[in-house]
């Protein structure tokens, strides 16, 4: 190992260290005193950074780093986790994490400096001819100014906003439901498993940073806790073969894959929805989620819930309030995309 891999010096304020297995219940600890004080979308106890201590690839004792203050108490930590599953889109997805005693004091900025350049310095260790550029970002809550501060000061940009959106379903009036002329609109069958599958994978194809779903991944979404066959919906096209030849996703053109949540809310939650690309703009997908919630009522259900994923955020907020949602709180995805030779110029190579 070369001098510079074993450099965890981030600032003089705090005792750097690597992160290591035994740091693990500390770690959580300071999670839950920042998730107490920040009041975040999404929260992170013990067995999640075991999952991600234990994750392929995740090598956190070369990639993570903790903060301790003069007692040896932790009260930073920054954590990488790279991802080469796909060489042609390798990404860098990163934790920055600062008690709120110890904010104010550009902690989280140079955490975020020093994770963004080991980013870098791993995708000049495993770059070889058939690597892609490199995508480096983290998830932030919107309401998290000082955090969204850090992120921008460190080069990144808001590429992504994910929220959640709900409607209630008990004494209020559905939309009307309207089915474009091109398609039926039918209960899933296991028998279009795949084709709904390519179609899912054609409707993502130009998301930036979006691998293909493999036939594994999508199997145990269908089978998951809570999903209902019954409650998923496609769109066919009327006519012996989609539009464009060879489409390996057959006559499905649109799917919207559903669950049931009824442990502490009686929920309909859509867990995926996509419409082909060439399909855009016949209101295929409004019909999707306006049988979704037909169906969520007829199963006794009392609201309806969908994940939002979008780089125009004021729009699909809009076009999921036109069939009676409401958003939550947001996230968004800063991020960067570099070459490698950007790289190589950036770091003086």
């Amino acid at each position: 190992m070369t001098p510079e891999w074993t450099e965890t010096f981030v600032d003089d304020l705090l005792d750097w260290s690597f992160l290591s297995f035994d740091d693990l219940p500390e770690l959580a600890e300071l999670r839950a005193a920042m998730e107490y004080y920040d009041d975040p979308v999404q929260t992170m106890g013990y067995e999640d950074l075991v999952a991600d201590w234990e994750r392929p690839g995740a090598h956190a004792s070369h990639h993570a780093v903790v903060g301790r203050e003069k007692s040896g108490r932790i009260v930073a930590y920054g954590w990488n986790h790279p991802d080469l599953s796909d060489p042609a889109a390798p990404k860098v997805w990163f934790d920055v994490g600062v008690h709120p005693a110890w904010r104010h004091q550009g902690i989280r900025h140079n955490l975020s400096l020093w994770l963004i350049a080991r980013a870098e310095q791993w995708y000049l260790y495993v770059h070889d001819e058939g690597t892609g550029p490199l995508w480096i970002g983290s998830l932030v809550d919107e309401k998290r100014i000082g955090l969204t501060g850090s992120m921008v000061g460190a080069g990144l940009v808001p590429e992504r906003w994910q929220f959640d959106m709900h409607r209630d379903l008990t004494g209020t009036e559905l939309p009307e439901l309207v089915v474009p002329p091109e398609v039926t609109i039918v209960p899933f069958d296991e028998r279009y498993s795949e084709q709904a599958r390519a179609a899912h994978n054609e409707a993502f194809s130009a998301r930036p940073g979006a691998g293909e779903t493999s036939r594994e991944d999508w199997e145990r979404s269908l089978n998951s806790e809570g999903a209902r066959a019954r409650l998923s919906w496609l769109a066919i096209v009327n006519k012996p073969e989609p539009s464009h030849a060879d489409a390996p996703h057959g006559r499905v053109v649109g799917y919207v894959i559903n669950r049931a949540y009824e442990d502490e809310v009686s929920e309909g939650w859509t867990e995926r929805i996509g419409v082909c690309p060439w399909c855009h703009g016949k209101g295929i997908g409004r019909a999707l989620m306006i049988a979704s919630m037909h169906g969520f009522v007829a199963a006794g259900l009392d609201s309806a819930g969908i994940g939002v994923d979008t780089v125009v955020p004021q729009a699909a907020e809009d076009y999921f309030n036109s069939m009676g949602f409401v958003a939550t709180e947001r996230l968004i995805v800063y991020g960067r995309t570099s070459s490698y030779e950007e790289l190589l110029v950036r770091r003086g190579r």
